[in-house]
């Protein structure tokens, strides 16, 4: 099992253009949940929640039942909206390869983009102001294999919307789940595994600029667990790499390769109460939750240096 894992990741790595189209992915990067966020984004390996869509759709092989989740998040202020609605159905199926399946909603969008022209004095002026918007539909499936292996896959749909210019595209992640140990658990999630397109209108691109590229993201991640009494602890790490030239725009670079990093800890009281914190690519994160029957309550803050706060609250009900 370990040698599949290690195949798939090399066969990305060797596999990859040098060079790509950098930051296409990137309005469907930034996380969902207050606890995936709370966390910082280490949650590639666990621990799931009704998420598990997004952040690894193995994951939703360790949810047992029918959940439906929202998100609201003011990101960065109010510069970005940010939403996310999923439907997860993992009641436990016998004799079937299909385990668990969801769907998901995705949104990222705002105002604020100043279309200009130029007037008798070649001086630029306002002529309008338009929104953006990048939505994204996603369609996911999990099983297991040989007893404990858990996998997934994700096909989606992507709609952009950058006011002058609209494109649609497609691409799809794949997610793998190992536990190593009863305490610890490794995962692997690539999105966009398939090196995925956005195809634009071409209203303003110029000839031969109205496709863009979106090549894959590979997710190592892992989780360790530990319970003393009624208390349970969780240590979580997981790095973005890529192979988009990115330099000094990711945490670490060497040539076409870049790590970004996650860290985060969960403690919990009897799996009711929850206190988190955590690093997301450098950035401080912190967040609380609460798990009352069938209703689970999330909150989360992140903190950057250089933009305004984010703040992000998610609601999920179980059944």
């Amino acid at each position: 099992m370990y040698r599949v894992i290690i195949a798939v990741i090399i066969i990305l790595v060797t596999g990859s253009p040098v060079r790509s189209a950098k930051f296409a992915s990137d309005p469907f990067s930034l996380g969902v949940s207050g606890r995936g966020l709370a966390m910082g984004g280490a949650v590639v390996a666990g621990p799931f929640d009704m998420a598990a869509p997004y952040w690894n759709p193995a994951g939703m092989n360790y949810l047992h039942h029918r959940s439906l989740t929202a998100m609201h998040a003011e990101t960065f202020g109010s510069l970005l909206n940010h939403d996310f609605i999923a439907y997860v159905d993992s009641r436990e199926r016998e004799n079937s390869m299909v385990t668990a399946f969801g769907s998901y909603l995705y949104y990222l969008g705002g105002g604020g983009i100043k279309i200009t022209a130029l007037d008798v004095n070649n001086r630029p002026y306002v002529v309008r102001e338009e929104s953006h918007g990048d939505y994204l539909l996603g369609f996911s499936i999990s099983g297991r294999k040989w007893d404990k292996a858990d996998f997934g896959a994700t096909a989606k749909i992507i709609y952009r919307d950058i006011g002058t210019e609209s494109g649609i595209g497609l691409t799809v992640d794949a997610g793998m789940l190992l536990p190593l140990r009863e305490d610890l658990m490794m995962g692997v999630m690539i999105s966009d595994v398939t090196t995925g397109f956005i195809r634009y209108s071409g209203k303003t691109f110029s000839s031969g600029a109205n496709t863009e590229s979106i090549y894959p993201t590979v997710k190592p991640g892992l989780t360790y667990t530990r319970t003393l009494r009624q208390f349970t602890g969780r240590l979580a790490v997981s790095g973005d790499i890529k192979f988009e030239d990115l330099q000094e725009a990711a945490q670490y670079s060497a040539g076409a390769l870049s790590l970004d990093t996650h860290f985060g800890t969960e403690i919990s009281f009897k799996e009711m109460l929850f206190g988190r914190a955590g690093f997301d690519i450098g950035r401080f994160t912190t967040g609380a939750g609460i798990d009352l029957r069938n209703i689970v309550l999330d909150f989360a803050y992140l903190h950057h240096s250089e933009l305004d706060e984010t703040f992000r609250v998610s609601a999920g009900y179980r059944w």
